[in-house]
């Protein structure tokens, strides 16, 4: 029997690029998918489909697309790229439906932001991660500054200093503009959305429903232009973060991604729609769907810049099943970042990782953390220090975030990210969105926030991450609590050297030039217990090393 289509089980994704015919073709479980910018084809290829019944639709407006069959090929002819597909047929006399995207012109740019440092000694060539510090709010600023005509917000947590500055004040000069602007917020308590009384009163808002049918919108994404005629407009603002001082200055530590692809938008724009109750400017609250009364009906694969990207939304499209997925298809390293872990199968899914020969698994979990927490767990059946708290005073590490194969480029280098805590109230009740993305640098970006927070708490990195064996310089011992000998391993010394010394905040704390150079020793015995970074450059050589005093 064929699987159901696109959002009953995860993704496992073969795509193949065609110079010639600019398709983008996506295979699963014997139903292939090519993806063109005025077309889909699908191609089923199972006996037990019934062709008899097989129309396509706008997801967005339901108006019946222009279709072809020919044989086991089914063509759907889009109005427009970018565009998101409902597709309905028949499958041993059972109603089916399947989402899909068209693909889109649009650049693709991913862009990530952090707003605490990150290890950049761990960054790939020219990918070095963004710290933006306590200035995330004036880049989401920016972007509604920017925004041209609709502007969708779904916001956990929010505040602003005043109506006409901040965010409000952003949203506010917006919608004085003539921008369109809806906002979803979370209704729980009062004092969880200080912001939305600071917004113009002409702008229309919903508050979550509250019940124990409900669980909370914990959403914290931003959708601009999605309609926007230039393919390059539309946006998708998405991440961890939440719109508080706290969150956004610290010292809760967060991150953020935006999105450039205008496929993606309208995925979005379903799911705050279905939240909605409607695609007006007026929200209907007898047709808006929150937690579980939501479905499935949005693709959960885009090519965006060449890369897939998968979208998820909870509760409806199984999640907790997506995150086990992605740590299950490590070859070579698993690193955790995420506040809350109660949830046991996906504990023991690392556990089981790390039994099959993955011993390169490192979990970061907060320590202000709920009755349940999978972290004894964890550090019982994992390596010593290789799954520790975050107990930095008064701050809540609030990543939900993994990273999968950063070290195999070989493999499918990958994140996933979001607004998901790693709970059953957030796979069964809450309103979540989740993103993994299949690319190298974006995964190593939230690579060095990982390795900075980790190493933050005392966490220990596998050996052979730090290992200086390969190099043309020993380094020993390391990690060290007083002399730190260098040497150069090659029989004639480098002219021109120099070797510096900073910590992880980037403070240099040594730093010596040489005319040439074969040997030298430094003392760390006055130095504070941690991380270093140590940099050794001469000419267009440079090569920096991971040390540890303790």
């Amino acid at each position: 029997m064929v699987t159901k289509l696109l959002g009953i089980i995860f993704w496992c994704f073969l795509i193949s690029f065609s110079s010639y015919s600019q398709e983008v073709v996506i295979s699963e479980n014997g139903l292939v998918s090519k993806h063109y910018t005025d077309k889909v084809e699908i191609n089923f290829n199972q006996k037990d489909i019934d062709f008899s019944f097989i129309k396509a639709y706008d997801a967005s407006t339901n108006a019946e697309l222009k279709t072809n069959f020919d044989e086991s090929r089914f063509q759907v002819y889009t109005s427009k790229p970018g565009q998101i597909i409902k597709v309905e047929y028949l499958e041993n006399n059972i109603f089916q439906t399947a989402y899909l995207a068209s693909k889109s012109l649009s650049t693709g740019t991913i862009n990530v932001y952090f707003n605490h440092p990150v290890d950049t000694s761990v960054a790939t060539t020219g990918n070095n991660a963004v710290n933006l510090g306590n200035t995330v709010d004036t880049k989401l600023i920016q972007l509604i500054d920017a925004c041209q005509a609709t502007l969708d917000i779904a916001i956990y947590n929010s505040s602003s200093p005043s109506s006409s500055t901040g965010i409000a004040g952003a949203i506010n000069r917006a919608y004085a503009r003539g921008v369109q602007i809806r906002v979803i917020y979370e209704n729980s308590t009062t004092s969880s959305s200080p912001m939305i009384p600071l917004l113009n009163a002409g702008i229309p808002t919903l508050a979550s429903p509250v019940g124990t049918s409900y669980g909370i919108m914990h959403n914290k994404f931003v959708i601009f232009d999605a309609d926007n005629a230039d393919a390059n407009i539309p946006l998708v603002w998405t991440g961890s973060t939440n719109w508080t001082v706290a969150q956004i200055d610290g010292p809760d530590t967060n991150n953020v991604i935006t999105i450039q692809d205008q496929a993606l938008a309208q995925g979005y724009k379903i799911e705050f729609e279905e939240m909605w109750g409607s695609n007006t400017m007026t929200p209907n609250s007898v047709n808006s769907k929150f937690g579980q009364f939501k479905t499935n009906n949005t693709p959960h694969s885009y090519i965006i810049g060449g890369k897939t990207v998968e979208s998820y939304f909870s509760p409806s499209d199984g999640v907790n099943a997506k995150i086990i997925s992605t740590i299950n298809s490590a070859n070579s390293d698993i690193n955790v970042a995420t506040m809350i872990m109660t949830r046991s199968d996906i504990a023991n899914a690392i556990i089981t990782k790390y039994n099959s020969g993955i011993t390169n698994t490192n979990v970061l979990v907060d320590s202000q953390v709920p009755t349940g927490t999978q972290l004894p767990n964890l550090q019982t059946n994992l390596a010593l220090n290789h799954a520790v708290p975050y107990s930095v005073t008064n701050a809540i590490m609030h990543h939900k975030f993994v990273v999968v194969d950063n070290f195999n480029s070989s493999s499918d280098p990958q994140v996933l990210l979001g607004s998901h805590n790693w709970t059953s109230s957030a796979e069964t009740k809450n309103d979540e969105n989740t993103l993994i993305v299949h690319d190298s640098k974006i995964a190593n970006q939230y690579y060095q926030a990982f390795v900075y927070l980790y190493n933050l708490s005392s966490g220990v990195l596998k050996v052979e991450e730090f290992d200086n064996s390969t190099s043309a310089f020993a380094l020993y011992p390391n990690p060290t609590s007083d002399i730190l000998h260098i040497k150069n391993k090659d029989e004639i010394g480098l002219s021109e050297v120099s070797i510096s010394v900073s910590d992880l905040l980037g403070k240099n704390v040594y730093r010596k030039e040489f005319n040439q150079f074969q040997n030298e020793e430094i003392d760390f015995s006055n130095q504070q217990k941690g991380i270093y970074i140590l940099e050794i450059k001469s000419g267009v050589f440079s090569k920096k090393y991971k040390l540890f005093v303790q």
